[in-house]
């Protein structure tokens, strides 16, 4: 019975370590990467964007991850994202 409460905590225990570590991060760039990169993980998604608003109309690209095709471009790659805007 441990072994099947233990499994129950684990993703909380696994929140609560990514809180500490995101809280501990004073580089907001590294940041936004570090949420999305989490984000990823703890929902098993293959891919995963970022984008921001420019000028309150359109997003720009900031960070893109995709572990199918091996791209990794923006955040802490210094791959520019070279796409354009979104309306």
């Amino acid at each position: 019975m441990e072994n099947s409460q233990q499994a129950a905590r684990d993703p909380y225990r696994e929140l609560i370590d990514i809180g500490i570590a995101l809280s501990a991060e004073r580089d907001p760039a590294r940041l936004r990467e570090r949420i999305l990169l989490e984000a990823k993980a703890l929902t098993n998604a293959d891919a995963g964007t970022l984008y921001l608003k420019h000028k309150g109309r359109e997003l720009t690209f900031q960070i893109l991850r995709n572990d199918t095709t091996g791209l990794a471009l923006g955040g802490t790659t210094g791959m520019e994202i070279d796409f354009p805007r979104c309306p």
